[in-house]
């Protein structure tokens, strides 16, 4: 099953998502898989998460900072090596 920080990467990209009334085969078509995919990432039986490729393409989509899927605004705020250490540990975490 999916760990706490791919539900709520996943959960911050459904909600941006549905905040611009687009459906999952449109996102799907923006990140380049089968809307099939979305709706396996976005369900809690299925082991699918984002790469990270797929998640840069949303980020930029919906121009919200990569950063802000795996910390918060507190913690992206602080010095620029902090924020990469932090950013890169979250990252391992959820690709596993």
């Amino acid at each position: 099953m999916k760990s706490e920080i791919q539900l709520s990467v996943i959960n911050i990209i459904r909600e941006l998502r549905n905040d611009n009334d687009l459906s999952q085969a449109g996102f799907a078509d923006i990140i380049g898989v089968s809307y099939g995919m979305i709706g396996n990432i976005e369900s809690t039986k299925f082991s699918h998460k984002y790469t990270i490729e797929q998640l840069q393409k949303a980020t930029q989509f919906f121009s919200f900072p990569f950063e802000r899927l795996f910390m918060s605004e507190l913690e992206a705020n602080k010095n620029k090596r902090e924020v990469i250490d932090l950013l890169i540990e979250r990252i391992k975490i959820y690709d596993r």
